[in-house]
């Protein structure tokens, strides 16, 4: 790049963002990454409620509302107002600021944009060729608009709980929020696809993005196969219909686990060689694909037996030597540390202030050629832009004096108690942390084995 940044696709392109969470913050924050001047809004009254989930560094500090790792990942690259829309003019700001503004997104449930007067009409007045995205549950219109949309509901309400979980077990969720950030995803591809359209044509467009509907084309083999077939999927934990042995093992250590996948009689002729068993070919039970689905209970405690010797990592190298599908399952830890994903820079370094240097994974997994879809700013902390901004839209010192001392801009938050006492509440001490479930290990020194320790850390 001959020592200068490379242009990113967005620059240029101006995003007020209204989310908040999960969904609507991953969306923007692929945008900021691709160069958007992504401005995020918070309301002193309510603020975002990652803000407040359990830091990594309880260091017994105030402004705990900065503290939060959840909410640095997926704002960094964002530029911050905090304005009370409860004050006619601070709904004057916010329409000034969209007035020459590209993008607005908001993820509030429907209704409440309507009632600020920001409506996607209200929007249109303002700038014609206005891009607006609302993120909800389950879409703007329809029987079930007004529905409370959570990832728990919302994964089932798409159908994928149904396909998971164990023969003659209950549906089961895969373990975290999945609809949320996968719709970010599908927010971020819809906004680019708008973007383009208004280039080609001048016209903006509305986006009513259900969260529901975002993750069911995960399902579409399912829906495929019901269509055709009249057949309903059944849950059969970590088996399927084309693959056999296919089966999460048991590995060395503790909670160490491999998934293994052979689709057919070479692919299974290559593993068993290189768990020197060559002899499990010839066995009648295991020779053919057939036999094997009619034995894979046997055939699954005979490679349990060889992977719980083994390594996790030792078993998916092996036999990924060996032209088997296999891969180590990895904790969040190994996803941090993991040689590969090190290598690959999938992790930005970031100064994030009154943390530290921190580890914050691409939302945007894609390597460019010609850019770096990148952190190049850390999550901004609360209000921290309000001047910047304001002067941008030509408010002058006096004015923003004025808005600071009646409440139209804070940086801090208006709380029922004072905030001392709720940064008291969260300094649980950590080795309490564990017993309580809140976290599975305690590593106080996991910055200095990332090699990110300051002077201080490494000298304790």
């Amino acid at each position: 790049m001959n020592g200068h940044e490379a242009a990113l696709p967005l620059d240029g392109i101006r995003v007020v963002d209204l989310t908040q969470v999960f969904a609507g913050p991953t969306c923007t924050r692929i945008l900021a990454d691709l160069g958007a001047d992504v401005i995020r809004f918070e309301s002193p009254n309510r603020l975002d409620v990652t803000r407040s989930l359990i830091t990594t560094d309880n260091d017994g500090k105030d402004h705990h509302w900065h503290r939060s790792s959840y909410f640095t990942i997926r704002n960094t690259n964002k530029r911050e107002m905090v304005l009370d829309l409860t004050k006619p003019e601070a709904i004057a700001i916010l329409r000034k600021l969209i007035a020459g503004a590209d993008v607005v997104a908001e993820s509030f449930t429907p209704r409440v944009m309507e009632n600020f007067g920001l409506g996607y009409a209200s929007l249109k007045e303002l700038k014609p060729d206005i891009i607006m995205i609302s993120l909800s549950g389950y879409g703007q219109f329809g029987s079930m608009r007004d529905f409370a949309g959570y990832g728990m509901g919302l994964e089932p309400a798409s159908g994928i709980s149904s396909i998971t979980g164990y023969e003659g077990g209950p549906p089961m969720r895969t373990g975290m929020s999945f609809t949320d950030p996968y719709s970010g995803f599908v927010g971020a591809g819809a906004v680019l696809t708008a973007l383009h359209y208004r280039r080609r044509t001048g016209r903006g467009q509305y986006i009513d993005l259900s969260e529901q509907e975002a993750a069911m084309p995960v399902m579409g083999a399912a829906l495929l196969d019901y269509q055709m077939n009249q057949r309903l999927w059944q849950r059969r934990g970590n088996r399927g219909d084309h693959a056999a042995p296919q089966g999460c093992y048991r590995c060395a250590g503790d909670d160490r686990w491999c998934v293994i996948s052979v689709s057919d009689d070479a692919e299974f002729a290559r593993m068993v060689a290189a768990m020197d068993h060559p002899e499990w070919a010839d066995d009648q039970r295991f020779s053919t694909v057939l036999a094997r689905f009619d034995h894979h209970d046997e055939l699954d405690a005979a490679i349990s037996e060889w992977t719980s010797q083994r390594d996790h990592y030792d078993v998916m190298h092996t036999l990924q030597a060996a032209g088997v599908k296999a891969a180590a399952v990895l904790d969040g830890k190994e996803v941090l540390f993991d040689p590969h994903l090190r290598a690959r820079g999938q992790f930005d370094m970031v100064e994030q202030p009154l943390l530290g240097r921190r580890p914050v994974q691409k939302h945007l997994a894609a390597k460019f050629r010609r850019f770096e879809a990148k952190t190049r700013t850390p999550a901004p902390l609360l209000g921290e832009h309000n001047e910047e901004v304001l002067r941008e839209l030509g408010y002058g010192d006096d004015d923003i004096a004025r808005l600071k001392a009646e409440g139209v801009i804070a940086d801090a938050p208006n709380l029922p108690v004072p905030p001392q006492l709720i940064s008291m509440a969260l300094k649980l001490p950590y080795d309490r942390y564990i017993p309580a479930g809140i976290l599975q290990a305690l590593e106080p020194d996991y910055r200095e084995q990332l090699g990110i320790a300051d002077d201080g850390e490494r000298a304790q």
